[in-house]
């Protein structure tokens, strides 16, 4: 009986060990997953924010600076300093292109920069459309 009990001691603190060697990884994955999740919700945000403003320019393609209203309007969550649009109303081809560029700092920049890389993404998004009229 003696030895079944030092033998359950053993188990118990081995357990803690592994559970002490696992927990680090498990949340460097957890991190890295909310990462991804960010960087693709911010990308579709600026993606669906150059699609309104170029759906804006199709039917108004002379006032670039609603153009670029509308397209901020969309990206309410994002960080607007980090943010930039380019309205290009092309009258020959007919076309309005907005461009919208994103600089994304990751949550975790502090351990990015410890291992020597950059925490900041560039993220770009284009859209182009006919113009209606």
């Amino acid at each position: 009986m003696r030895r079944l009990r030092r033998s359950r001691r053993r188990e118990q603190g081995q357990t803690l060990v592994e559970f002490a060697l696992v927990l680090p990884l498990l949340l460097l994955l957890l991190l890295g997953i909310a990462e991804f999740a960010v960087v693709v919700l911010s990308y579709n945000t600026l993606a669906d924010a150059a699609r309104q403003g170029a759906r804006y320019g199709i039917i108004h393609p002379d006032d670039v600076a609603a153009i670029e209203a509308t397209a901020r309007s969309a990206t309410t969550w994002l960080d607007q300093d980090a943010l930039t649009f380019t309205v290009n109303s092309d009258m020959t081809a007919q076309t309005v292109s907005v461009q919208a560029e994103y600089d994304l700092n990751f949550i975790s920049g502090v351990i990015i920069e410890a291992v020597g890389g950059n925490p900041t993404l560039h993220l770009s998004a284009i859209s182009t459309m006919q113009i209606e009229y």
